[in-house]
Order: C-alpha cells, then sequence, then structure tokens
C-alpha cells in the first residue's frame, strides 16, 4: 500500500489531479469536445472496453469519444449524466500519477415508443502526467463492470429545468 502524503505538494497534486478527472466527467455531460480533448496528452494510449486500443488523442477520440459527442448531438442521447464515485490516487511520483476512478453513466437514448436509459458502471484505470498546462492523462484503460436499461419516467434537459424556473414553472 503506498504511503499516504499530507505535504503541500502532494496535496496540491492531489487537488488537481481530482479536478482533472471532474473536467472529463463534466466536458463529457456538456457535450464539450475541447474540453476532453484537454484532458489527454496528444500521445494518450488507451484500451476503452471492447474497443481496439487508441494510440494518440486523434484515434481516442474518432473511436471512442466522437460516436457519444455525435450521439449527443443529434439528441440519440438526450442527457448524459456521470457520477464520478471512489477516486484514487494508487501512486504519485514527481510528475507521474497512477489513479483509479468508479464511475456510473447514465445516459437516456431517444427510443420509440419510450425514451429508455441506459447505466453502466465504469473503471478508470489512468497514468497521468504533468505538463507545463497541468495534469494530462497520458495513459487510459477503461473498463464496464456492468450494463442494464431501463424505461424513462421523466426527461428533462437542464435547459428546459432553467427556463422553467424563470417563466415561473415547475423546474
Amino acid at each position: 500500500m503506498p504511503e499516504i502524503r499530507f505535504d503541500q505538494q502532494y496535496l496540491m497534486d492531489h487537488a488537481g489531479i481530482h479536478s482533472l478527472h471532474v473536467r472529463y466527467f463534466q466536458g463529457l455531460d456538456s457535450g464539450n469536445r475541447a474540453q476532453v480533448v484537454d484532458c489527454f496528452t496528444p500521445d494518450v494510449q488507451a484500451i476503452c472496453h471492447s474497443r481496439p486500443p487508441a494510440c494518440g488523442i486523434d484515434v481516442l477520440m474518432a473511436d471512442s469519444l466522437d460516436p457519444f459527442f455525435t450521439r449527443l448531438a443529434t439528441q440519440h442521447t438526450k442527457i448524459a449524466t456521470h457520477f464520478m464515485g471512489n477516486f484514487k490516487i494508487d501512486r504519485l511520483e514527481g510528475d507521474v500519477a497512477d489513479t483509479e476512478v468508479y464511475a456510473i453513466a447514465f445516459g437516456v437514448r431517444a427510443l420509440s415508443p419510450h425514451d429508455e436509459v441506459a447505466m453502466m458502471s465504469l473503471r478508470y484505470m489512468d497514468r497521468l502526467r504533468r505538463t507545463p498546462q497541468g495534469w494530462k492523462i497520458c495513459m487510459r484503460v477503461q473498463s464496464m463492470d456492468w450494463s442494464c436499461q431501463l424505461p424513462v419516467t421523466t426527461t428533462m434537459t437542464m435547459a428546459q429545468r432553467v427556463m422553467g424556473l424563470l417563466a415561473g414553472g415547475p423546474g
């Protein structure tokens, strides 16, 4: 088990690494491709559950993440929510860190006759590298532990909720 440190540098690195993962999930859910790309080094190597290995950010985006952004843009996926759960830094030595992050992903899919929510338990094992722009993911292994689909009873985007509140309606 790695030694737990609480010196100032470790705490700043911990916060920066945690923030990187939060930005990644927030970028996914908001459909902000540039924000997601910014979380990786250009030479990232990744294995994402059933997909072939990806070498480089362009390949990772094209093979794994751009299809997700396309589903959001075309409203095939109406809403996506990634909830980041367990977060652990396994190793933090100088400019390199290894992390493990659990996430539950929800996606409301537009299906006929009723929308469906797909739920997945995801695990991200990442190697990060400190760059002049901050911590970036340079290696990723992503696994899906389980998934299921259920009918949706209510679907409302953040924009719909805010507009409803501003108009004095339910939100």
